[in-house]
């Protein structure tokens, strides 16, 4: 039987990705003063950075309804494929809640097996794109959902964000907070343990922190695929990325943009990455 995975847009992951793999993608929503945007869907990410970067007030985010993913399985499902759905963090956001209720609601007229990646942005994204592989194999349902799970525990992510100052105002700094209170000039290094935000290092500038989040990703020689993701630095990824290349040959690297949910939390100027080991 057809496996068909479904996630959400916090996933980050490009459309040319998503199309190739068949991957549904359910958006969460952004609010940008008094409008409402479906991440991904009616504002892309450039759109997104230029108004954040105009406006005073921090946008606000939602996470699907039950009725959106209600509509999203039952699409999945049409020619009777089995489901494999993950998710953002549930310590990050909602999403995951609403996906099990409406898996709850739909469970006699459907399978589908729910994931917490304890990961966002392009981390979740990797484990979606591997289970999304396994999927395109013609993989069995239990086998996909088993190489989700591998793949969660082989997934690293890294981030030189410029500020806490959104993270802090949107709620989601996590173990981060105890780097707040340090000095201005201090640029955070963030990565992602547990399912949350926490710190790895603080170095003394931007270009600094850009700089070792290079060094920290050519050291990964075991890496199966590298994202640099970034929020609004489209030329200094592309550059990070031809960076890299002669240092991990065997590694598949692409550049992904931080979405519009992903960004109401990192700001702009933020520069990461996001590793897939190998088995």
């Amino acid at each position: 039987m057809t496996v068909r995975i479904v996630t959400d847009s916090t996933c980050d992951l490009p459309r040319e990705l998503v199309e190739e793999f068949g991957i549904t993608v359910v958006p969460l929503t952004v609010i940008v003063g008094e409008t409402s945007f479906q991440d991904g869907v009616t504002i892309t990410a450039p759109e997104f950075y230029a108004r954040l970067r105009g406006s005073s007030v921090l946008p606000r985010t939602s996470q699907p309804s039950v009725e959106a993913f209600q509509s999203a399985y039952r699409s999945a499902a049409a020619e009777g494929a089995e489901i494999v759905s993950i998710h953002i963090s549930s310590r990050l956001s909602g999403t995951l809640n609403s996906a099990s209720v409406a898996r709850e609601t739909l469970k006699h007229d459907l399978h589908v097996d729910l994931i917490d990646s304890y990961n966002v942005s392009v981390g979740l994204g990797l484990i979606v794109l591997e289970a999304a592989r396994a999927a395109a194999r013609g993989a069995a349902l239990p086998e996909v959902v088993a190489t989700a799970r591998r793949a969660m525990d082989r997934v690293s992510v890294y981030v030189a964000v410029d500020t806490l100052e959104y993270l802090q105002r949107g709620g989601r700094i996590g173990r981060a907070r105890s780097l707040l209170g340090s000095l201005l000039s201090i640029k955070p290094i963030l990565t992602v343990q547990d399912g949350e935000v926490a710190p790895f290092e603080r170095v003394r500038t931007r270009a600094r922190a850009h700089e070792r989040i290079l060094e920290i990703a050519s050291g990964m020689p075991r890496a199966k695929d590298l994202f640099i993701a970034h929020s609004d630095l489209p030329d200094l990824a592309e550059s990070a990325a031809a960076r890299l290349a002669p240092s991990l040959p065997h590694t598949a690297i692409r550049t992904a943009w931080l979405g519009p949910v992903v960004g109401t939390y990192t700001g702009p100027g933020c520069l990461g990455f996001a590793t897939l080991e190998r088995e």
